[in-house]
C-alpha cells in the first residue's frame, strides 16, 4: 500500500493534500507493535485487496449506480436523508425536507491540521466526499438527519470527511448508517468533526451494521462549549474489523458529554473502541457506558481514557465497560484509564467480563421458556441499557428489532 501511495503523490496538485499523503507515507501503516494498535491487526483489512483511489478517481460517476430508492426508504426512520454511495454523495437518493442551512464540500481539498496519525493523514489526502453542515443559532431541527454510507462492489478505500457545526442554543439529532449493499468487501475510513456551541444539544447515533465484509476505521472529534450537551452512541452490530476513535474536548463550563456503545459480535468480528475525554475547564460532567456481547471467535477491545486538567475543578467523570462472553473462543481486552490533575473532582472507572449466570437461565427455564430463547432474552436485556439511551423512538424501536433478529428472539 505504501508503494501505491508513493506512486500517486506526484499527481496530487493541492499542496496540503500532498503534504498529508507524504506524512502518511512517512508515518507508515499501523502495526501491532504500537501500543494503541496492540490488539488490532490493521493489515488484515488491506489483505482483502483494497486499493487507494487515484486523485482523478475520487469521484467516479459510475460508482453512483445500483442502489434503489426503495431500499433507502425501507431502512430509514426520517425524511431527512443524506446518502453516499461508494463515498460519493447521491442527490437522487437523498432528501432534505427540513434543513436550516446546509453546504457540501465544494471539493475534497479541505485543509485540516496535520497529525501523526496514518489514517487521518490518508483521509486528509484522499477524501472522496462528506458533508459540511451548519445549524444556525437557536434552530431546533425537529426531524432526525440520517446519513447513509452505502458501499457496493467497491474495492477502493473510501475516505469520507464530515464537519458539523451546531450554533448556540440549537438542537439536532443524527443517525449514521454503514451498510454493505451486496456483501462484497468494503472499507470506509471516516473522519468527523463536531463543534457544539454554547447551550446547544447534539445527539449522534452511529449504526455499524455492514456485514462481515465491511471494515470501518472511524475518528470522531467533538468540541464542546459552555452548557452544551453532546451524546454519541455507537452500535456495532456486524462487521469485519471496526475501529472507532472518539475524542471529546470539553472547553466550556457546565457542559455534559455522553458516550455510549454496544458491540454485538457473533462470529469472527473484531471491534476496537477507543475513547478520550479531555476536561479542560471546571464544573463539567462526562458519562461513558460501553457494553460488549461477544460470541463465536470474536474480539472486543475497549480503551477509555479520561483526562482532568488542573483547571477542571469540580469535574464529575464516570466510565464503565461491561462485557458478556457467550463462548470460550471470544476475547475481550479492556483498559480504562484516569489521569487527574485537579483536586476537587469525582471520577470513577470500571470494567467487567462475565458469562450468563446459570441461576438466571434456570429462573426463565422454570417458567416454561426454552433454553435458547431464555439465553437470548438475557443477552438482549444486557444490551438494552445502551439502547434505552437512544432518544428517538422510531430509531430505538428499529434497533431493538434488529438486535432481537440477531439474537433470534421475539420481543
Amino acid at each position: 500500500m505504501i508503494e501505491q501511495l508513493e506512486n500517486i503523490i506526484p499527481a496530487i496538485q493541492d499542496e496540503h493534500q500532498k503534504v498529508s499523503l507524504q506524512n502518511a507515507v512517512s508515518i507508515g501503516i499501523p502495526t501491532m507493535k504500537q501500543e494503541e494498535w496492540k490488539y488490532t491487526y490493521y493489515n488484515k483489512i488491506l489483505q482483502q485487496g483494497f486499493t487507494v483511489p487515484t486523485p482523478k478517481g475520487l469521484k467516479t460517476p459510475s460508482t453512483l449506480a445500483g442502489v434503489e430508492k426503495e431500499f433507502i426508504e425501507a431502512n430509514s426512520v426520517s425524511g431527512n436523508r443524506i446518502v453516499f454511495v461508494n463515498g460519493v454523495f447521491h442527490n437522487e437518493l437523498s432528501a432534505l425536507i427540513n434543513h436550516p442551512k446546509i453546504n457540501f464540500w465544494d471539493s475534497p481539498n479541505v485543509s485540516e491540521n496535520h497529525t501523526v496519525d496514518f489514517l487521518i493523514e490518508l483521509n486528509n489526502a484522499l477524501t472522496t466526499d462528506g458533508i459540511f453542515l451548519e445549524i444556525d443559532d437557536h434552530v431546533i431541527v425537529d426531524e432526525i438527519i440520517e446519513i447513509f454510507y452505502i458501499n457496493i462492489d467497491c474495492t477502493q478505500i473510501i475516505n469520507l470527511k464530515n464537519r458539523i457545526k451546531v450554533g448556540k442554543s440549537a438542537q439536532v439529532k443524527f443517525a449514521e448508517y454503514s451498510i454493505n449493499y451486496n456483501s462484497s468487501p468494503a472499507y470506509n475510513n471516516t473522519v468527523t468533526h463536531i463543534d457544539v456551541a454554547e447551550n446547544a444539544l447534539v445527539e449522534f447515533y452511529k449504526i455499524q451494521d455492514g456485514g462481515s465484509m465491511f471494515n470501518i476505521t472511524d475518528h470522531t472529534f467533538v468540541h464542546q462549549a459552555a452548557k452544551s450537551i453532546c451524546n454519541i452512541t455507537t452500535l456495532s452490530l456486524s462487521g469485519g474489523i471496526i475501529r472507532n476513535v472518539l475524542q471529546f474536548d470539553v472547553n466550556g463550563e457546565r457542559a455534559e458529554s455522553h458516550m455510549n456503545g454496544l458491540y454485538l459480535l457473533q462470529h469472527e468480528e473484531h471491534v476496537d473502541n477507543r475513547t478520550l475525554v479531555n476536561h479542560h475547564v471546571a464544573n463539567c460532567e462526562s458519562f461513558e457506558l460501553y457494553k460488549g456481547i461477544l460470541g463465536g471467535k470474536s474480539t472486543g477491545v475497549f480503551n477509555g481514557k479520561i483526562v482532568v486538567k488542573q483547571a477542571a475543578q469540580k469535574t464529575n467523570a464516570f466510565q464503565s465497560n461491561r462485557n458478556l462472553l457467550l463462548s470460550n473462543d471470544a476475547n475481550v481486552y479492556t483498559k480504562p484509564q484516569l489521569e487527574i490533575f485537579a483536586d476537587d473532582v469525582k471520577c470513577s472507572h470500571g470494567a467487567t467480563s462475565s458469562q450468563i449466570e446459570d441461576s438466571e437461565l434456570f429462573y426463565l427455564k422454570a417458567r416454561g421458556i426454552g433454553k435458547d430463547t431464555a439465553r437470548g432474552l438475557l443477552v438482549f436485556a444486557f444490551g438494552e441499557e445502551v439502547i434505552e439511551k437512544i432518544r428517538h423512538e422510531a430509531l430505538k424501536n428499529k434497533m431493538e428489532k434488529r438486535i432481537a433478529e440477531l439474537l433470534k428472539i421475539e420481543l
